[in-house]
């Protein structure tokens, strides 16, 4: 059975940098990954009725982020089984304990040095939650140091 790694999403391109270095040490064969985004759901029953995630995603990923994916998706190969964009929409840690006992969720990756930007009028700020999961976390950073020849190679990766 493959592992699930949480991994969250601002919908940048430089957000999926995570996904990259991570599996530079993945020891499992196969991982599903969840790129997870928090959002503010309306109150309005009629837009709660027809909330349909596959828009939310065009709407706030947009193409060029989805592409992009999409071609990671095709570089990976057989290390990720799969890649889902998912949307957690609770104010609770209780509720975010659920939200991952129901998608399986066996590793939470914490970006060290990303600085998100939640500032999408439906986004919310999902890192706190992951800090106080009691999921088993790892801490990635990377050089993304456009000058240097090693540029993007992982150099901090740690159990936490």
């Amino acid at each position: 059975m493959a592992t699930t790694i949480l991994i969250p999403t601002d919908f940048k391109v430089s957000s999926l940098e995570p996904l990259k270095a991570l599996l530079q040490f993945q020891a499992e064969d196969s991982i599903n990954v969840l790129l997870i985004h928090g959002i503010y759901l309306s109150n309005s029953i009629s837009d709660l009725l027809f909330f349909d995630q596959s828009d939310l995603k065009i709407e706030m990923a947009g193409k060029e982020y989805l592409q992009k994916l999409e071609e990671m998706e095709k570089e990976l190969g057989t290390k990720v089984a799969s890649v889902r964009i998912v949307f957690f929409s609770g104010f609770t840690q209780s509720s975010f304990e659920q939200f991952t006992e129901t998608n399986k969720v066996d590793r939470i990756v914490i970006p060290y040095e990303l600085n998100f930007d939640w500032s999408h009028k439906k986004s919310m700020d999902v890192i706190p939650f992951l800090h106080k999961s009691k999921i088993k976390k790892q801490l990635i950073a990377w050089d993304n140091n456009q000058y240097s020849n090693k540029s993007n190679q992982t150099y901090v990766t740690a159990l936490i």
